[in-house]
């Protein structure tokens, strides 16, 4: 199987966690969404990650290929039954801070004209809310096996950090230290931005 991904997607980090975690073994293919050909003859909206199954059958949007990595690979589920709706929602919050970062650093990255103070400022506070949520839940990250609330908070956070800074971690000290001990998990350490 081969994944599309970037170095410092937080998208694909996610499926890059997930099959580490079940022992999945996976040739990843290193692409940029803006001026890849290839990817758009593979996923008509242009976006990574995408996973190329054996077979030649492509999956894309990183809820779907970590959903079928977790039903493939050895070891236990990262979809657990037991509170999976408290879970999940929080798994939504954290998926949700790094798509609020991917944002806000497109808008950065745009020239002067093209960029908007506005929408920049929704974003910042979009991670601003989901960083505050994810500190009133800390215990819910800290307790029980890995699952993917806790694999998208720290997808989440390692973007806010890598692309913006530490700032957040005035916001959440409990988070933060939860954070900075979860990381070292090898599949987190091992897809990092870099």
């Amino acid at each position: 199987m081969k994944l599309y991904t970037g170095p410092t997607t937080p998208f694909g980090r996610k499926a890059g966690i997930v099959a580490r975690e079940h022992g999945i073994g996976l040739q990843e293919e290193v692409c940029n969404p803006f001026e890849s050909g290839e990817l758009a003859g593979l996923n008509p909206l242009k976006l990574i990650p995408v996973l190329v199954l054996d077979d030649g059958a492509v999956l894309h949007d990183s809820h779907l290929i970590c959903e079928y990595l977790d039903s493939i690979g050895a070891g236990p589920t990262l979809y657990p039954e037991a509170g999976r709706w408290l879970w999940r929602t929080r798994m939504m919050v954290g998926h949700g801070l790094a798509e609020a970062s991917v944002q806000l650093r497109l808008q950065q990255v745009l020239p002067d004209g093209e960029q908007s103070g506005t929408m920049m400022a929704r974003y910042q506070n979009r991670i601003s809310r989901a960083v505050v949520q994810l500190e009133k839940e800390v215990e819910a990250l800290i307790e029980g096996p890995l699952r993917m609330d806790k694999i998208c908070a720290v997808i989440g956070i390692g973007h806010v950090e890598f692309r913006h800074g530490e700032e957040w971690r005035d916001e959440a000290p409990g988070l933060a230290a939860w954070y900075d001990d979860a990381r070292r998990r090898q599949s987190f350490a091992e897809t990092a931005p870099k």
